[in-house]
């Protein structure tokens, strides 16, 4: 099968959760899966590779998580836990890779863009993902909509923590310079570009600032 392929299933197929509801996926063969030749496909044969581009996709989407809870926390008092979220993450992708789904993460446009509309708890995230599985071969019927429509509604949620990060601004020190110049990189390039170069900054600015430390001492 192809990673994100709409499902072409029976009427009478999916799996059933407590014989109520009947999600329209099936497991895929687990043998089958492993036996995909992922890193000759799609990154030149390197496992080296492999897994450098999974480990930033996770670090990558981590933050975007914590950056969506404790802002959830802080705005509507909604209490998170990095360990459970950390977990709850790499389950969703075991299940995503079990069903032939593409990886799971997190989006802050998304977050923010059910928070407009009142959501604030997990039934807001169970009943989007219901939605676009039941919606998938319905979905050709939103492709005429013009993207700077879909675009419209994601600046609407995040146009105001960009024009006014105040997260950002109330960081002191190195955490600033390393704030601003993560969230201008990401900006301007993408989260995973962003990502590295706030990394780099990162240790570069803790040798500078550790090193000199160390010979007064």
């Amino acid at each position: 099968g192809v990673v994100g392929e709409i499902p072409t299933l029976d009427s009478d197929a999916g799996i059933s959760l407590f014989g109520v509801i009947k999600i329209p996926v099936e497991l895929m063969d687990v043998k089958a899966l492993l036996n995909v030749p992922i890193a000759e496909r799609c990154f030149d044969g390197s496992m080296v590779k492999l897994f450098i581009t999974a480990a930033i996709f996770s670090g990558v989407n981590f933050l975007s998580i914590v950056g969506i809870a404790s802002g959830f926390e802080s705005d509507n008092d909604v209490p998170w836990s990095a360990p459970r979220e950390l977990i709850a993450q790499g389950v969703s992708n075991l299940a995503a890779g079990a069903v032939g789904s593409a990886p799971v993460s997190g989006s802050m446009s998304r977050s923010l863009v059910s928070r407009m509309t009142g959501a604030s708890s997990q039934m807001g995230c169970i009943v989007t993902a219901l939605l676009w599985i039941y919606m998938m071969p319905y979905m050709s019927v939103m492709s005429p909509t013009p993207k700077a429509a879909l675009s419209a509604v994601i600046v609407s949620a995040v146009a105001k923590n960009v024009i006014m990060p105040k997260k950002i601004m109330a960081l002191k020190g190195t955490d600033f310079v390393v704030g601003v110049a993560t969230a201008a990189t990401t900006a301007i390039t993408s989260p995973t570009i962003g990502f590295g170069v706030g990394c780099i900054f990162y240790v570069a600015i803790s040798f500078v600032v550790v090193a000199p430390k160390k010979k007064t001492a």
